[in-house]
């Protein structure tokens, strides 16, 4: 027995279409449902089957990609989810920690004021910074061997054997890291010797009549 035309029709016209590149132009999970393809769990384009992109990549444009450098001044790690950083207009994650995308806890990522303000920990802060910026985008005091600068710059680490001076690194004065193999006297680091023995930056002793100086050490 043939159904009436017009059961036909409500049938069909209560089946979706099939998920495929004429219907969707995100993805389609596995039960069929065409999805945005821009969330890392259920990333791609073009009518293909959503794949999940690994903890270290994020979805754009479709498709799972390594998260770029965020750039110097505000560079930070980019996160393989929004927790600790902000959804942009398109609905992608970013750091949070950009002047052009500030926020954090997944909320809308907003635009600091150009010149004067900048993003510090998700938010937009004021621009000036008498010592450095480190990678989180926080203003240090910029006088530390490992965290060094000034005027907002960007922190660096000193290399070994300097320090930081007025927020510039520089060789260090006599001491452990730049007398390592002698013994300061008068700040000047000195090779040992029976009237200067020492080693490791330590400060410098006179040997008595009867010793010598043998590997730093008086005997």
């Amino acid at each position: 027995m043939r159904l009436p035309v017009l059961v036909v029709a409500m049938v069909l016209a209560a089946c979706p279409p099939p998920c495929d590149r004429s219907t969707c132009s995100g993805c389609c999970e596995p039960g069929g449902e065409c999805m945005p393809g821009t969330s890392r769990g259920f990333c791609g384009r073009g009518g293909v089957v959503c794949g999940a992109c690994p903890t270290s990549q994020r979805c754009q444009a479709g498709s799972c990609v390594m998260p770029p450098d965020a750039g110097p001044v505000d560079a930070g790690p980019q996160p393989t989810n929004c927790s600790t950083g902000c959804v942009s207009a398109s609905s992608e994650c970013q750091p949070g920690n950009l002047p052009e995308a500030c926020g954090w806890d997944a909320g809308a990522c907003v635009m600091c004021a150009p010149v004067t303000e900048r993003c510090e920990a998700g938010r937009c802060v004021a621009a000036a910074c008498s010592g450095c910026v480190d990678a989180l985008g926080t203003c240090r005091a910029g006088r530390d061997r490992l965290v060094c600068g000034v005027d907002g710059g960007l922190c660096a680490a000193c290399p070994l054997g300097q320090e930081c001076r007025s927020g510039t690194c520089g060789v260090a004065g006599c001491g452990p890291l730049s007398c390592a193999t002698g013994c300061c006297r008068n700040s000047v680091c000195t090779t040992p010797s029976a009237s200067a023995c020492g080693l490791n930056g330590a400060a410098c002793v006179v040997c008595s009549a009867s010793q010598t100086c043998v590997g730093g050490v008086c005997r």
